[in-house]
């Protein structure tokens, strides 16, 4: 389920890292990679996005959308514009301040911290073809996009059938919770 404070968090702390701007598409790479490390790790995402394979690699669906002012809901597209601004290929912090990370653990924010590292000299292409080569689970869509599922993910990092049904069941299950109480605090 996504968290867009978590996403906005996790943008804004990449967006720092590199004087406050940066190739969007990249962004959406080195995102999508601390997902899938943190998914490794500690079988969640930082983000809680869904993916697709697009043209260019795996995508975090609403991340793109949110970036293209084109989000479904109105109130989270709101609150990202009040956050960052998309000029041209580039997404911008739009206020320069001292944003928290609280959203974020320490363990979140080592892994950005890792993928950022690894990932700095890269320019967007050298992204693109690093996910092309190095993410199984991506397909080419031909133009379109194609939904990448979680267990299409985990199978990719080496999980067994077995531990991906765990995986996944207690996900649901906290999905599940999470409705519930976002429900109870309206």
């Amino acid at each position: 389920m996504l968290n867009l404070e978590k996403l906005i968090q996790s943008c804004n702390y990449l967006l720092k890292k590199n004087d406050f701007t940066l190739n969007y598409t990249k962004l959406i790479k080195l995102l999508y990679l601390a997902d899938k490390e943190s998914l490794k790790g500690s079988l969640q995402t930082i983000t809680g996005d869904t993916y697709v394979s697009m043209d260019n690699g795996p995508v975090l669906s609403s991340l793109y959308d949110l970036i293209r002012d084109k989000h479904v809901k109105k109130e989270l597209q709101t609150l990202w514009n009040s956050h960052f601004l998309k000029n041209k290929y580039d997404l911008k912090t739009l206020v320069i301040s001292q944003k928290p990370h609280d959203e974020l653990s320490a363990y979140e924010m080592h892994i950005l911290d890792s993928v950022y590292e690894q990932f700095k000299s890269y320019d967007v292409w050298d992204m693109v073809n690093y996910v092309h080569k190095n993410c199984p689970e991506w397909e080419f869509p031909e133009g379109s996009s194609i939904p990448i599922h979680q267990k299409e993910i985990l199978q990719s990092i080496g999980r067994t059938q077995e531990e991906i049904e765990l995986i996944l069941a207690e996900t649901d299950a906290f999905e599940e919770e999470e409705q519930v109480f976002s429900s109870l605090a309206l």
